[in-house]
């Protein structure tokens, strides 16, 4: 059975969730948790180098990782990967925006929110980024104003791609309604068949970090 490293509260982890319940592939997952150090930890680094969830082993034992070389192994041979090849191009430039725009901001801000110590404590850091999230969020209502999907007429893995932390973003101190066409883009992916919100588990099987790699 394929295996799944990494937690329900990484947006990036979700982003492969949501992906492999669509192709209703059956997981486990093992609970790798960034605030317990558990990614760098050396039972982990031994799967994968670069100390970072998600990251998922095939029956065969071979390994993967990375949110977005994943989706692009999981949407092979369906519609969520476009066969022509400016199409392509389209999806991954919308894959390296969220990647280098709208993940460093919104991510970010949520995880200071969440577990780096809160407003009063990263207050400039926070006015910062708040700026940079505004406009990649901004970016995407531009786009979604004219189309239903991110990178083409169909959904794809862009949409994928986007739609945790977007979905996140009232954690991050932004209310996504400020952008509507955005919400109403939130509401079209959440209405795809098998379609697995954020926090949901969708694994048959949970393990621990010490259940899976031991003590």
């Amino acid at each position: 059975m394929l295996t799944l490293f990494g937690n329900l509260d990484s947006g990036n982890v979700h982003k492969v969730q949501m992906i492999v319940a669509r192709r209703g592939i059956a997981f486990r997952r093992v609970d790798v948790n960034q605030t317990r150090g558990e990614p760098r930890m050396p039972q982990f680094l031994a799967l994968n180098a670069m100390g970072k969830v998600p990251a998922v082993m095939f029956e065969d034992g071979s390994t993967l990782s990375d949110s977005g070389a994943l989706l692009f192994y999981f949407a092979q041979g369906t519609a969520l990967w476009p066969e022509n090849t400016r199409q392509q191009a389209q999806v991954l430039r919308w894959m390296f925006f969220e990647q280098y725009n709208h993940e460093p901001s919104l991510a970010v801000m949520r995880y200071l929110r969440r577990f780096g110590g809160g407003e009063a404590a990263n207050a400039e850091r926070l006015a910062e980024l708040d700026a940079r999230a505004r406009f990649a969020l901004s970016v995407l209502e531009d786009r979604l104003k004219e189309h239903d999907w991110i990178a083409g007429e169909g959904i794809t893995i862009a949409d994928y791609a986007l739609y945790p932390y977007s979905r996140m973003a009232g954690e991050s101190g932004l209310d996504v309604a400020m952008w509507p066409s955005v919400a109403g883009w939130l509401g079209r992916m959440e209405a795809q068949p098998d379609f697995l919100p954020v926090y949901a588990d969708g694994a048959v099987e949970t393990l621990s970090f010490a259940d899976y790699f031991g003590n």
